[in-house]
């Protein structure tokens, strides 16, 4: 059978008793002579050593090998190659089915892909085709239960009943986690009414009911009662992601009840999402990256992460009452947008009084003034690692995002705290620009900071006339820092 196969090697690394096997199985793609060329000069070499596909026996050395090896070497494949590789023997035809935690089917992987660029029908043909591949797959696998069920497959409203058919497989399979994203990759075009998936109550006797523990939606057309569905016929669901779905005009979402188990809940950009209210006693992380959003944390007793991403960023450091319900029991809060302006509003902190890592992002050019950066530091008492994202890369011509760092007011000492801060003792920055603002930002932690310990800076990426990047002049400002640091603060530039 390896003979099919040339340059072929498999390799399996056994442990027992402390001790390492190694089987070897290897085909060459010489072992036959190539056309219009006499035979191989040791012709008995082959014979003898089964092992290059002699045949000696002709013995199919494969298929001695136990259930686990094999069941252990197609776990490693994708679901693509680990369904290619059942030819290599009759004994794996069908076991790669019987990988619980298998079913992960991605269509960008595949080259036909890229012809949505510029073969539109071709690329229809080839998406069928796929998808027919994945129908076949759950309707003929034996296994009785999966771990695991993903489909990343862009697809409109003309795959609802393979999109209902593949759901349909994994609930009834006892799955785990559920993940559906049906997104179109940035830099494509996706035309097409969006997918729906029914209520989840359809699905409340179903084996998966009590087994599902993580869903994953992304791109789907849902509706209010349909995340009511979720959380109602889901007891022992623990971690929801919802992003970039189509939830209609000014949808309420609640995540509530007292005997939710729901710990992990992230929400992404979700269309049409007007009110969203939480009451969840187990949550205790947090994501939401969106914009206009009446969000209310009614009870939440252990949430201890929050991230929040967008405009909504921006409206919570004007209003942080929003979050002074559970502000005094977060470990961690990220915060992600476009911070122009801030440094000139009054800021009210509520206390962070269990805050060890804090992260803020700053996109598009806006940036953080030291007053506002340093009053927010003293608002966290026991902060030990504070990381400071400016996510932009300078091209040809863009200047402003230059000037506004260089420009701003750091040495306003009336509003910058001069608090010692006895616990941070690891400062990062990305995108630093060694710009007067950086400069005065570091050196401002390292002097209040008693226990400061590291200072990692990630210079700002620029790009010359010519298109390339070039990062040498942040660089060397970076490392002239090195000599303005005390003694005990280390400097790491990467």
């Amino acid at each position: 059978m390896l003979r099919c196969f040339p340059t072929f090697t498999l390799i399996v690394i056994l442990l027992s008793d402390g001790e390492f096997s190694q089987l070897r199985l290897r085909s060459k793609e010489n072992q036959y002579p190539p056309k219009g060329k006499k035979g191989n000069s040791h012709p008995s070499s082959l014979s003898s050593d089964p092992m290059r596909g002699g045949s000696i026996n002709n013995k199919d050395l494969i298929s001695s090998l136990s259930d686990d090896i094999v069941l252990h070497i197609l776990s490693l494949l994708d679901q693509k190659e680990a369904a290619r590789a059942s030819v290599l023997s009759k004994r794996w035809r069908h076991m790669w089915a019987l990988l619980p935690d298998f079913y992960n089917f991605d269509a960008l992987k595949m080259l036909w892909w890229r012809l949505k660029s510029y073969d539109d029908q071709q690329y229809d043909t080839e998406l069928r085709k796929y998808v027919r591949y994945v129908t076949q797959i759950v309707s003929s696998t034996p296994a009785q239960n999966i771990n695991i069920f993903r489909v990343r497959i862009p697809l409109d409203r003309n795959y609802q009943d393979d999109l209902q058919t593949w759901v349909n497989f994994a609930m009834a399979k006892s799955v785990k986690e559920l993940e559906l994203n049906l997104s179109c990759p940035e830099g494509f075009i996706c035309e097409g009414k969006r997918l729906r998936v029914g209520p989840f109550g359809c699905y409340a006797q179903s084996p998966a009911a009590k087994s599902l523990v993580s869903l994953s939606l992304t791109a789907l057309e849902v509706s209010g009662p349909f995340i009511d569905s979720v959380l109602l016929n889901l007891p022992n669901l623990e971690l929801l992601t919802m992003s970039e779905l189509y939830c209609g005009v000014k949808s309420y979402i609640r995540v509530i009840g007292s005997s939710l188990k729901l710990r992990y809940l992230e929400i992404s950009y979700c269309h049409g999402l007007g009110k969203l209210d939480i009451s969840a006693g187990n949550l205790i992380s947090f994501v939401l990256r969106g914009s206009e959003e009446d969000v209310k944390f009614n009870s939440v007793p252990v949430l201890n992460e929050v991230s929040f991403e967008g405009i909504y960023a921006v409206r919570l450091i004007h209003n942080f009452q929003t979050i002074s319900g559970f502000s005094s029991q977060l470990n961690k809060l990220t915060l992600t947008s476009v911070f122009k302006g801030i440094s000139h509003s009054p800021i009210e902190f509520p206390s962070f009084r269990k805050l060890k890592q804090l992260e803020l992002g700053i996109w598009n050019g806006s940036y953080m003034s030291l007053p506002f950066l340093s009053n927010f530091i003293d608002a966290c008492p026991v902060l030990n690692k504070f990381k400071l994202q400016c996510m932009m890369r300078l091209g040809i011509g863009e200047t402003q995002f230059v000037n506004e760092r260089l420009e701003a007011n750091v040495n306003r000492a009336d509003t910058v705290s001069s608090k010692p801060h006895h616990h941070l003792n690891t400062f990062e920055m990305v995108g630093f620009l060694g710009c007067k603002a950086d400069t005065e930002l570091v050196l401002y932690i390292a002097q209040f900071a008693l226990l400061l310990e590291k200072v990692i800076l990630h210079p700002l990426l620029e790009e010359d006339d010519f298109g390339l990047t070039k990062e040498a002049s942040s660089r060397e400002r970076a490392k002239l820092l090195r000599n303005q640091l005390p003694p005990r603060v280390q400097l790491e530039v990467l």
